[in-house]
């Protein structure tokens, strides 16, 4: 087969696709979880303390520190053997980014 543009950006992306669809089942699962129970975590608690009387600008800045913490404590060891749990993690905060950023745009801030 010729080497086209096409026939490359398809083997690009069977290397990207491939090793999602290659894991194991109970490794998609669980970052599946992962990543709606952050969703799920973070909707909540910031519902909770919006009826509260809480300032929401030091509210979203300590949820943003404390992901910021876990990407760097992530980068900074090196977890050859937990690479499922680094996953999970980083799926749970990246479902919490993405609740807390939902929730700004329906504030209107």
């Amino acid at each position: 087969m010729q080497r086209t543009r096409f026939r490359k950006f398809l083997n690009s992306m069977l290397l990207i696709i491939n090793p999602i669809i290659s894991d194991s089942w109970s490794k998609r699962s669980l970052i599946l979880l992962s990543l709606l129970s952050g969703f799920y975590f973070t909707n909540s608690l910031i519902s909770f303390l919006l009826d509260k009387s809480v300032n929401t600008i030091v509210l979203a800045a300590s949820l943003l520190i404390i992901m910021e913490v876990t990407i760097r404590s992530t980068l900074l060891i090196k977890f050859s053997k937990l690479k499922i749990i680094v996953n999970a993690i980083n799926n749970f905060r990246i479902g919490s980014t993405y609740a807390l950023i939902l929730e700004a745009f329906k504030l209107g801030s």
